[in-house]
């Protein structure tokens, strides 16, 4: 296999879709974003990012093998869902492996999830959002009730490699950053951007479960932790399989 990351999905799954990404940052914010999305739309499981560095992880669902890098259909969207953080190899290969695919399959859009540290927040709004030129001449009116990302401040990981892909090829991008709690999981900042991609796509998602994952929030800390420990044993040798 070559040294790179590659997106495996049906033919014209990306078609007129718009794709929904969101990764293991401040606050998991992305991720437990494009997790409701994918459950709360009853997502269908359309493909994979498959990569020579990826955790060694996988399990067993309902429909099949749960593997690290997924991409589901909701309808009006391609998500992607990381089940585990992107290994230290694939920060540099899935984030623009994802962008080259959703622009050659037909997609219209591309919304990026993350968070920031709301440490820097200076009032209002309840978010910030970095937007690619194309995004904001013929979307600008989606991002009511936001403002840019300030100057001064950075995105940085697989959000910024995105958006800059995005930015070059002329592509309609936006990453949308609510305030969040950087010292662990925030699923109320998590609400705030599934109700704002939900108003992009146009429909209704029930945000109740991660109403309830923020009063159990010591709890999901400890999934998320395990979630992580899993993917760091995943890049070892381990000293047994099953």
């Amino acid at each position: 296999m070559a040294l790179r990351a590659r997106v495996r999905i049906k033919r014209g799954a990306f078609s007129g879709k718009v794709f929904v990404a969101g990764f293991h940052g401040v606050g998991y914010v992305g991720y437990l974003a494009v997790r409701h999305l994918a459950r709360a739309l009853r997502g269908r499981l359309v493909g994979y990012v498959v990569s020579p560095y990826m955790p060694q992880y996988a399990s067993m669902s309902s429909h099949g093998i749960v593997s690290p890098y997924e991409l589901y259909d909701v309808g009006p969207a391609v998500v992607f869902l990381p089940n585990v953080p992107l290994s230290r190899g694939d920060l540099t290969r899935v984030p623009y492996a994802l962008a080259g695919a959703s622009i050659r399959g037909g997609a219209r859009m591309a919304v990026l999830v993350g968070g920031l540290d709301n440490r820097f927040r200076r009032g209002e709004p309840n978010y910030r959002y970095a937007a690619t030129r194309a995004f904001m001449d013929a979307y600008s009116g989606a991002l009511k009730g936001g403002k840019p990302l300030e100057e001064g401040l950075y995105m940085v990981g697989p959000l910024a490699a995105m958006m800059t892909y995005y930015s070059a090829y002329e592509f309609p991008a936006v990453a949308i950053l609510p305030y969040a709690d950087a010292s662990g999981a925030d699923p109320l900042a998590a609400k705030e951007a599934v109700d704002l991609v939900a108003r992009i796509l146009g429909v209704e998602v029930d945000t109740s479960e991660l109403l309830r994952l923020a009063e159990e929030k010591a709890k999901l800390e400890r999934e998320l932790e395990e979630v992580r420990k899993r993917a760091e044993r995943g890049e070892e040798t381990p000293t047994f399989y099953v």
